[in-house]
């Protein structure tokens, strides 16, 4: 049976990326390949109209190598923090210069398995709430059950492990 693949993208370096190499470690587990990212590591500038006009060229190679990412793998995990009640900006805007200058951008959404994790100051259920919708606008099947921590709530393995073998199924 093929390993499958799957990519870990973290919105930050803080509490989402120790969420992210969790979910790594438990997902070792389960003989999968994993890669793991963060968005901060790509120097994305904000997504307008004249950024895009201006830039677009100075910046495709990043745009290129995070779209190959998501298109690369058959499963991919968002975790990424609740902000004002919604999506932290830092996804919005690499989703926003994916879709736009991508000639292969929906490989990356289209019918892709999708699981949301939040590591947030509450429980981060406005972050699932959005980020499920905007991926499934964008074609992608997003996985029911998410990865909620918080600072009152610590990472529940066992529940996690459920979820991740679950997710692998899916995939």
């Amino acid at each position: 049976m093929k390993m499958k693949n799957i990519l870990i993208i973290s919105a930050t370096m803080k509490t989402n990326y120790k969420l992210s190499k969790d979910i790594q470690i438990i997902l070792k587990e389960y003989n999968v390949n994993t890669t793991l990212i963060s968005l901060e590591n790509y120097d994305l500038p904000l997504y307008t109209n004249k950024a895009f006009k201006d830039g677009k060229n100075d910046y495709e190679t990043e745009i290129n190598e995070l779209t190959d990412c998501l298109v690369t793998n058959e499963g991919i995990v968002i975790c990424g923090p609740e902000y004002n009640g919604s999506i932290s900006p830092i996804i919005t805007n690499a989703i926003a210069w994916i879709s736009t200058c991508s000639n292969y951008w929906k490989d990356s959404f289209e019918n892709k398995n999708y699981l949301i994790a939040t590591s947030s100051g509450g429980p981060g259920n406005k972050f699932i709430i959005a980020m499920k919708l905007q991926l499934e606008h964008l074609g992608a099947k997003v996985m029911p059950k998410s990865i909620n921590v918080s600072e009152n709530s610590p990472l529940k393995v066992e529940s996690a492990k459920k979820i991740l073998k679950q997710f692998i199924t899916l995939i």
